[in-house]
């Protein structure tokens, strides 16, 4: 299915547009994410008002996970099929009705069934955010785009504890926990308006068919294997529940092997075997699964040993969860800037900071035992909450990083129900265990104790992810070493010229470094460029000043190499094959020539903007001045915005009036 957006009719510049109509989506996801973490802190009160049993509430916070997770991808194919904007305001508004239903609950029966409708809801309209992005986003804007979804995702699971504990000590009405719920109400009735006035309507130009096969198998699978989780303990372990756990195998298995047969025999698998097949995706899949079901685990158990443990009120706790919502963000807002320099290794720093966060929490919760005041939990918390921050935000854009554009919505609909099935396992499983650290005594000192016990084991989960982050394919054009980014230019030239003098035997690893960092700089400059090949020409001149150390070991590399061959080079290819790529998006708006060869082009480009600077000497004979004279510098970019100008047919305002002044 493919669908073209259509400009949405309110005011404003296309650019103002498109940010709105990001906002719009992203408080859908907001909402979305916020009703996983806000229940947590509910817990007790719910427990206590509708006398269930913890396992019973343990599913009011894990029975909208599951369906959420088993319907996430299907959200998707729905919005293909429908079209996003519809999708995206039917969950919305399912999922407002669901919290008023959840609000009135009379048992812990309904209000289960009620978070399944939840869950429903938010599988309709989370998959939409995505795939809203990846039509009105392109290059550059995407990242950032992608980066605020992330943002918005771990702030809304750090943003639940503290407003159900707000509303909790509101207590508004004498409702105790039901304005946890009540209030997605106005705030979903609002969205839902937004969403009909500003996002864009689309045109489809064919339906693909829904895989009802898959979702009613991976429905099973997951069911069968978190549901005895939750609530065997609770319920003694009845032997139905003990047969469930190992059917969840042969069930997953067979899911797996249908989706398989499905694509062979061309239909339109709910999960895409294909995808897979790709090694960046099959490793961040598990590392999305690892590092959420640490992180849901542990914001359950801390609100068990906080308030049941304890006896702090909602409010309470949510104010000693503060410093973690503090590092949170003030990391997710420090992350994109570290990307271009770390790049996949922002994630294993973050969930290596995690878990020296929990497991400093987890000494500080031991030594304290049933003392704690909250202050002297600040700053392990911050530490983990500034580990979550680094490693939630850039996880999405950095999985899907390798998947051609036209698998990247299917592949972030995988992760993000990777993310939620993660959240259901890591909420069942570290609560099991818990409770059973705990056994048959009540007293705080055990509670602090099991709490202490189990955050170790969410410690392990998130290194364990962080090992597998070094097993993502590196690309091509990232730098392994972020110090390459710090070299002064000296410092580059000196590795350049000992590469070359000893014939590429010292120096070589630094070399590839700088190599790696040199074409990770020049492509994201090539995407960066202005549209206008005017403006074009000038940018590229204007920024080549930064290579100088790089352009003077290409000169000597020229001059030097004998057998045609160039050190290397398969290293290379990859950034001039994108720059190509970009000359060819270039001719297709309509900025370049078409009759231009794309490949001439580049090398046109790069002649144009490096050869001054690539020879000074020839420079400085032809035209009395130093390649970084201001005086060649305003001549040289004249003449390539005229030159450009000539090639597109255009003339600019300050061209026309130089041309028509006596």
């Amino acid at each position: 299915m493919t669908a073209r957006a259509i400009v949405p009719a309110v005011g404003g510049t296309a650019e103002t547009r498109r940010w709105l109509v990001l906002a719009v989506v992203l408080v859908g996801t907001f909402m979305a994410v916020l009703d996983v973490a806000i229940v947590n802190v509910a817990i007790p009160s719910i427990r206590a008002d509708l006398d269930a049993g913890f396992g019973a509430v343990e599913l009011v916070v894990s029975a909208y996970t599951i369906a959420y997770a088993c319907l996430l991808v299907t959200g998707g194919r729905l919005g293909d099929i429908y079209g996003r904007k519809q999708l995206f305001v039917l969950g919305i508004a399912v999922f407002t009705v669901a919290s008023a239903v959840c609000g009135a609950a009379p048992s812990i029966d309904v209000l289960i069934a009620a978070r399944v409708l939840q869950g429903v809801g938010g599988a309709l309209l989370y998959p939409q955010v995505l795939s809203t992005i990846q039509v009105t986003f392109d290059g550059p804007e995407r990242t950032k785009a992608l980066g605020l979804f992330g943002s918005v995702i771990g702030i809304a699971a750090i943003a639940g504890q503290l407003v159900g504990g707000l509303l909790l000590r509101a207590d508004v009405a004498g409702l105790t926990w039901r304005p946890v719920f009540l209030v997605n109400v106005p705030v979903g009735i609002l969205a839902a308006v937004a969403a009909v006035v500003v996002l864009p309507a689309e045109t489809h130009e064919r339906r693909s068919s829904l895989d009802l096969g898959g979702v009613g198998l991976a429905a099973v699978s997951v069911i069968l294997l978190v549901v005895p989780l939750l609530l065997g303990r609770d319920l003694g372990w009845p032997l139905w529940l003990v047969v469930c756990l190992p059917l969840a195998v042969p069930a997953g298995i067979a899911f797996v092997r249908y989706e398989r047969r499905l694509a062979v025999r061309g239909g339109s698998p709910l999960l895409q075997p294909a995808l897979f097949r790709q090694r960046g995706f099959a490793t961040g899949v598990p590392i999305a699964a690892l590092f959420i079901a640490a992180s849901a685990g542990f914001l359950i158990t801390f609100a068990l040993y906080l308030q049941v443990g304890l006896g702090f009120s909602p409010l309470e706790s949510g104010l000693i969860y503060t410093p973690t919502a503090v590092g949170f963000f003030a990391a997710s807002l420090l992350a994109p800037r570290l990307v271009p320099v770390l790049g996949r290794s922002v994630l294993s720093v973050g969930y290596a900071v995690d878990a020296l966060g929990l497991l400093a929490t987890a000494g500080t919760a031991w030594a304290a035992g049933s003392h704690v005041t909250g202050w002297e939990l600040a700053p392990p918390l911050f530490i983990a909450g500034f580990g979550q921050g680094l490693g939630m935000s850039p996880l999405v854009g950095t999985i899907i990083a390798g998947l051609k554009p036209e698998e990247a919505g299917a592949g972030a609909g995988v992760v993000t129900t990777t993310l939620q099935v993660g959240n259901a396992l890591g909420v069942a499983v570290l609560s099991l265990i818990f409770f059973t650290l705990i056994g048959s005594e009540h007293g705080a000192v055990h509670y602090a104790n099991a709490f202490s016990l189990t955050l170790p084991i969410a410690a392990a989960l998130l290194l364990a992810a962080a090992v597998l982050v070094h097993r993502l394919p590196r690309s091509p054009l990232e730098a392994a070493n972020a110090l390459i980014e710090r070299l002064p230019d000296w410092a580059s030239g000196f590795a350049y010229s000992m590469f070359l003098m000893t014939g590429g035997r010292v120096a070589d690893e630094v070399f590839e470094e700088i190599l790696g960092h040199v074409a990770q700089r020049r492509l994201r400059r090539t995407q960066e460029a202005p549209e206008a090949l005017p403006d074009f020409l000038t940018y590229h001149f204007d920024q080549a000043g930064g290579d100088r150390a790089w352009l003077n070991y290409l000169q000597r590399e020229a001059l030097t190499s004998t057998d045609g061959t160039i050190a290397h080079e398969d290293e290379r290819l990859p950034v001039i094959r994108a720059q190509v790529e970009e000359v060819i998006r270039r001719q297709e708006a309509g900025e370049i020539p078409a009759e231009f060869d794309p490949a001439i082009f580049r090398l046109f480009v790069f002649a144009l903007s490096n050869y001054p600077r690539l020879l000074p000497q020839i420079t400085r004979m032809t035209t009395g001045h130093d390649p970084d004279d201001p005086e060649f510098v305003a001549a040289w970019e004249a003449f390539l915005r005229r030159l450009g100008e000539l090639l597109t047919g255009t003339q600019t305002e300050a061209t026309t009036a130089s041309t028509s002044s006596p």
